[in-house]
C-alpha cells in the first residue's frame, strides 16, 4: 500500500487472480496489509504482493528468506532504481518494455506452511506473476519436489501485452537463499 493507504490496480487484480487460485483450492482469503501483519511465517500460507520500497513485509521475507536478493529500493529516479541483484546478475527495469518479477515458494518456520512472494519492479509485473503461477502451478511443483523454488521471470512490453506475455529467464533458488560473499576490504 501507499503512504495513503491506496493499492495500485494492477495489484488489485493481482489480488483477485489469488483469490480465484485460493477459493479453487479451498481455502478462503483474508487480506491484510503489509503493516498489519505481525506473525512469523509458516503458520498459515501467505501470499506477499508487492516490492520491498512499498512492503515492509515484503522486505523483511527478502532480508531474512532470500539474503541472496538485493533490490534497489532509491526513491530518486534513476537507471538503477528497482533493478534486482542475483547472484552478482543485474536486472534492470526498463519499464513497459522489459520488466522483472520474483516468484518464490518458500517453506519456513514452524508450521511449514508456504509463503508465496510475488516481488516486482511494478505492480504490473506482480499481476504477471500470479497468472503465471496459475497457469504453470502444476509444473513448479513438478520441477521442485521440495517444495522451495525462486524464478525470475520476464515480463514483456506490459505497455502493449499488459501482463499476459511473461518468460521464465532462470531458477534462482540457490542464489536467492545464499548468503552473498562480499569481499574483504583492501588493507
Amino acid at each position: 500500500s501507499g503512504g495513503d493507504r491506496s493499492v495500485h490496480r494492477f495489484d488489485v487484480f493481482a489480488l483477485l487472480e489469488l483469490s480465484a487460485l485460493i477459493k479453487d483450492c479451498g481455502a478462503q482469503a483474508r487480506i491484510l496489509s503489509h503493516d498489519q501483519t505481525h506473525q512469523g511465517f509458516g503458520d498459515r500460507t501467505e501470499f506477499c504482493v508487492g516490492g520491498p520500497y512499498s512492503n515492509r513485509r515484503m522486505a523483511a521475507h527478502l532480508a531474512t528468506l532470500l539474503p541472496g536478493i538485493e533490490v534497489n529500493v532509491e526513491v530518486e529516479p534513476s537507471a538503477d532504481r528497482g533493478a534486482f541483484l542475483i547472484g552478482g546478475e543485474r536486472y534492470p527495469s526498463d519499464p513497459g518494455v522489459s520488466e522483472y518479477v520474483i516468484l518464490a515458494r518458500l517453506t519456513a518456520g514452524e508450521g511449514g506452511r508456504p509463503v508465496f512472494l510475488f516481488c516486482g519492479q511494478r505492480a504490473i509485473t506482480n499481476q504477471a506473476a500470479t497468472r503465471y503461477l496459475a497457469r504453470h502451478y502444476q509444473e513448479l511443483a513438478r520441477l521442485h519436489r521440495s517444495g522451495s523454488f525462486v524464478v525470475l521471470l520476464k515480463v514483456v512490453n506490459s505497455q502493449a501485452y499488459g501482463p499476459d506475455v511473461v518468460e521464465l529467464v532462470a531458477d534462482v533458488t540457490r542464489a536467492a537463499r545464499s548468503v552473498p560473499v562480499v569481499a574483504p576490504a583492501a588493507s
